[in-house]
C-alpha cells in the first residue's frame, strides 16, 4: 500500500545524492536525487509516494506540479 502525498522540495545536495521534501504536515521526507525527474528546483511543489526504507521514510515516484496561473483581462 502506498501513501501519496504533496509536499515542497526544500534540499537538494548534488554533492550526496540526496534531498528534502517537506510534507503538508510538516514532516521531512528524504529522496534520492537518481529518483527524480529532471525538471525539479528548490521549492518546487511534488507530489510522491512514501516508502519505509531501513533509514527511515523515503520519497518515491516523485512527480512535479505544474502551477497554472490564471490571467484575467480588465
Amino acid at each position: 500500500m502506498t501513501d501519496k502525498r504533496r509536499g515542497e522540495v526544500i534540499q537538494i545536495d548534488n554533492e550526496q545524492g540526496i534531498g528534502i521534501i517537506i510534507d503538508e504536515n510538516g514532516q521531512d521526507i528524504h529522496y534520492r536525487l537518481d529518483t527524480i525527474p529532471n525538471d525539479i528546483e528548490l521549492n518546487s511543489k511534488v507530489t510522491f509516494e512514501i516508502q519505509l526504507t531501513a533509514q527511515g521514510l523515503s520519497a518515491m515516484n516523485i512527480e512535479v506540479e505544474n502551477e497554472k496561473i490564471l490571467v484575467r483581462s480588465v
